[in-house]
């Protein structure tokens, strides 16, 4: 999408970015967990994805010894399609790749087809399920993609 900055994000964009959270899952994360996430966990870092000024959507990234672990992401509804979640992703793993990481990963619910389809495209692979991942009982997909090839876990 032209037009479209990837940035850290600041203390003004995090109440949008929550409202793209609500508008993206079915059981989103708790106002006071996402601010606490951002607030206060050192190893968090939170990125915006912004068009004309305008939060449109955002990743959220744990930083782990080796590895970087995408904990949360979401496109406003009215952005979707757009390559925004994709620009995301890349963005992500390039992050991986600059801070010398040797995976990068997620999870996903099993039946969210469409984030896995643009998980695989960017190369990520399915490692693992996880019953019972999400609050609602539905299973999760561990995805990584290995960016040093020398690592295995």
């Amino acid at each position: 999408m032209i037009g479209l900055r990837i940035l850290p994000m600041n203390s003004k964009d995090i109440g949008e970015a929550y409202k793209i959270e609500q508008l993206s899952y079915r059981t989103p994360w708790s106002k006071a967990m996402f601010m606490m996430d951002y607030l206060l966990n050192n190893n968090s870092r939170y990125y915006s994805a912004k068009r004309m000024g305008r939060v449109v959507g955002f990743i959220a990234v744990w930083n782990e010894k080796e590895r970087l672990h995408i904990v949360n992401i979401a496109v406003h509804p009215d952005y979707r399609r757009k390559g925004i979640g994709k620009r995301l992703i890349e963005f992500a793993i390039q992050l991986a790749k600059r801070e010398g990481k040797k995976e990068i990963y997620l999870e996903v619910r099993v039946s969210n087809i469409a984030a896995q389809m643009l998980y695989k495209q960017a190369g990520f692979e399915v490692y693992r399920k996880k019953p019972n991942y999400y609050d609602d009982g539905e299973d999760g997909l561990v995805m990584k993609k290995v960016i040093n090839e020398n690592f295995r876990d």
